[in-house]
């Protein structure tokens, strides 16, 4: 049985990670030394900056289990040189680290002085997936009600929320995975939103903040897909980091976290194509034509 109902929800931005890197490096021409690097836990890259003879690398540290894309870009710069130029891009496998940048005094004679900011996306921009059906997310006693789906006008109008559904289900329905894959990422901390958002648009000043207050389970596919199953209640994640899920299992309880008007389950399929998710269309057991309305 398939229904639309008229609550509504909120998109969901949660792909990027931006953390401001408050480096500075000061080599004088007789000493050198490694600048200390003060920067927020985004959950994603870590930067290390390591010295060399002629200056610094920066390096990028991938905790999680599944590739991400960085790019690092200056906020502000004084007798620096990079190699490559940044903005410059990298690919970061799971759990692994690569060089983005090396940086250089421009003049030897004078102190170099620089501040990083680091964006970061899940995913490997080069994955290429495949045409799979997807399990339903939810029980089978669960009613299938749908409250906006494919290219819904209200919030699914952007590339990261485009193919995604969402389904009308009570605070603390079991929520499955869809697919067999590995947890890239887990969110649980933030509370319930309640009533505070309902009938409402987010306002551009403080729409980008609520909007990443979403506590989800992203679930990396082995074609380098990653599903979201996303608005899940705090500490609704029963799986972890890097665990290996089959489809069907029980991986969280859904909820009504981050801009949400009434609670619901999230459910996209995206991939990184470069610095930017992007959602994907998908057959799904169980939900027909009115996830295309």
């Amino acid at each position: 049985m398939h229904r639309r109902t008229l609550s509504r929800s909120w998109p969901l931005r949660v792909g990027m990670w931006a953390v401001a890197l408050a480096i500075v490096a000061a080599i004088a021409p007789a000493e050198a030394a490694t600048p200390a690097a003060d920067f927020a836990d985004s959950g994603a890259a870590r930067v290390r900056i390591e010295a060399t003879d002629d200056g610094y690398h920066a390096w990028a540290d991938n905790p999680q289990p599944g590739p991400i894309e960085v790019r690092l870009r200056y906020r502000q710069r004084h007798n620096t040189v990079a190699s490559p130029a940044l903005p410059a891009r990298a690919t970061v496998p799971a759990g692994g680290s690569t060089v983005v940048a090396a940086f250089r005094a421009a003049d030897p004679a004078r102190a170099v002085d620089f501040d990083l900011i680091l964006d970061s996306v899940p995913g490997n921009p080069s994955a290429q997936p495949r045409d799979v059906t997807y399990l339903l997310p939810l029980t089978k006693d669960t009613p299938v009600m749908v409250d906006q789906g494919f290219a819904g006008s209200f919030s699914h109008d952007d590339e990261e929320n485009r193919y995604a559904i969402d389904f009308a289900v009570t605070v603390g329905t079991a929520v499955l995975a869809a697919r067999d894959g590995v947890v890239m990422q887990v969110i649980d901390r933030y509370p319930d939103a309640g009533r505070s958002n309902a009938n409402r648009r987010p306002d551009p000043s403080s729409a980008d903040t609520l909007l990443r207050t979403a506590n989800l389970v992203r679930v990396l596919h082995e074609d380098g897909s990653m599903a979201v199953y996303a608005h899940l209640q705090q500490g609704g994640a029963v799986v972890a980091p890097g665990q290996r899920v089959r489809t069907g299992q029980h991986i969280g309880w859904s909820g009504n976290t981050g801009f949400s008007t009434a609670p619901h389950l999230h459910f996209a399929v995206q991939v990184n194509r470069g610095m930017r998710l992007v959602s994907l269309p998908f057959r799904m057991e169980g939900v027909g034509e009115t996830a295309a309305n």
